[in-house]
């Protein structure tokens, strides 16, 4: 029988619940200490249209961005330009970042910068952009972030092309029609990552349908990914090419554009459409002058200026033969260069001609700003009040084509071709690959930067 101190079993269980609870709660700390990495992680742009797109595009080139399905854009790009030595180096980026967008905008603001940095002193152009790539990687891992990012980059300098290349980021470049791929895709299905994975100790698994580093990431290089950094390397692929006649352009983008769209048909595609856009006004047209049949155009060379104008020289030349008795008469004023005289003009606006024609030649042989405001100011003494309508036509025409020369200098001296190459069909092209990627099921973020290697191409 039970004695009355003896408590009831239920009782009891109830009394030593209560007390354990009580206790917990004590132990509890008053805060929660969130870890860096999971403080990363945040929807940012949770705001933005699911389809929300981001172009731009400049002398040459033209890029496009598309919000996937995440929360976040995790894409970014970069193209800046500076001048070494003699030439201009422009430099294009994309970037495809994955488990946060920190890894993506750090190397959008930074690796240009380390790789230019490093190419001043590095002779061998790879081992400077390695040194680039990797000196970004370490300074992005003092943050202690865990996101990552795979990058593509292209630095064209003179008449050489570097390519670039971490992840699966991927470059493109179209020579004589033909998709020709400058990189190779680091993932952790192919056979000689995985072999340099697990010589380092580390393993790759199927995971969710794909080959992953410790059945985490599926790309085997990377900025980034502090948690596999034993085992993803940031140490770039590169490939060196010179400019040639038969390269038209080049096509950098993000996994999620050649997930969907192969090689060639991403070719097929800039060169339809920036076919088109130059069939509608290519920007580059000659004028031509209603009045005679010179044909020339606006960004002439200096040889076809002198061309011209060795063109009105010889006419004036057939107006003087069908009128022999008159030039009998005016023999003394004929010197070497008085073939540019028409038929009934006074002494005065002769010499003023020959003054002129002296001026041209002196022109094209050192065009410098000191002899402009002859040149207008010659404008009006050009012509004189007894020429023939034909020739006076003619050199009204002659010297506005070269006042419109000298007033809209172009890069001739720098190397680059003339023609400012419209970026409507380039813009066109990224639009439609990035709704051809989409309508085929792509739920990732898109980037694809089309570049217009004519624009960079010395003149032959």
């Amino acid at each position: 029988m039970a004695t009355s101190e003896e408590t009831p079993p239920s009782l009891s269980h109830s009394i030593v619940f209560s007390s354990s609870s009580s206790s917990l709660k004590r132990k509890r700390p008053p805060t929660l200490d969130i870890p860096t990495v999971l403080r990363e992680i945040r929807a940012d742009n949770s705001t933005a249209p699911p389809n929300d797109l981001v172009s731009s595009a400049g002398l040459g080139f033209a890029v496009l961005s598309r919000k996937g399905k995440k929360k976040s854009m995790e894409d970014t790009h970069k193209i800046f330009s500076c001048s070494r030595g003699n030439f201009d180096t422009r430099f294009f980026g994309v970037y495809d970042g994955h488990g946060g967008k920190k890894a993506a905008d750090f190397v959008a603001e930074n690796l240009h910068n380390n790789v230019l940095e490093m190419m001043k002193n590095f002779t061998e152009k790879e081992e400077a952009v390695k040194a680039g790539y990797l000196k970004t990687d370490q300074d992005f891992l003092k943050q202690g972030l865990s996101s990552g990012v795979c990058c593509v980059t292209a630095v064209i300098e003179g008449q050489e092309i570097v390519v670039s290349n971490l992840g699966d980021c991927r470059a493109v470049l179209c020579r004589g029609g033909m998709a020709e791929p400058l990189t190779k895709d680091h993932r952790a299905e192919d056979e000689d990552e995985r072999k340099r994975i697990e010589n380092k100790g580390g393993y790759v698994e199927i995971h969710r349908g794909a080959w992953r580093v410790h059945g985490v990431l599926s790309v085997s290089r990377s900025i980034g990914d502090a948690h596999l950094k034993d085992w993803v390397l940031a140490e770039p692929e590169t490939k060196i090419l010179q400019l040639t006649p038969d390269m038209e352009f080049l096509v950098l983008a993000s996994d999620g554009l050649w997930e969907q769209v192969a090689n060639q048909e991403v070719i097929d595609t800039v060169k339809r459409l920036c076919s088109a856009e130059k069939n509608k006004g290519p920007s580059g047209h000659c004028v031509k002058d209603n009045e005679n049949d010179y044909g020339c155009c606006v960004n002439g060379s200096p040889l076809s200026k002198l061309r011209r104008i060795s063109l009105v020289n010889k006419q004036p030349k057939g107006l003087m033969s069908q009128s022999s008795s008159h030039n009998k008469n005016t023999n003394s004023w004929k010197d070497g260069e008085n073939d540019f005289l028409s038929e009934n003009e006074s002494p005065q606006s002769k010499l003023r001609r020959i003054s002129l024609y002296k001026r041209v030649n002196i022109k094209m042989e050192s065009p410098t700003k000191e002899n402009t405001n002859s040149w207008r100011d010659s404008e009006n003494n050009f012509v004189c009040e007894n020429e023939s309508p034909p020739s006076k036509s003619r050199r009204i025409s002659l010297l506005k084509r070269v006042n419109m020369k000298m007033d809209s200098p172009t890069k001739e001296n720098c190397g680059y071709n003339k023609k400012r190459p419209d970026s409507g069909g380039l813009i066109s092209a990224c639009k439609e690959l990035v709704n051809l990627a989409v309508s085929r099921g792509g739920l990732d973020d898109i980037t694809v930067m089309i570049i217009d290697l004519h624009h960079f191409r010395f003149n032959g």
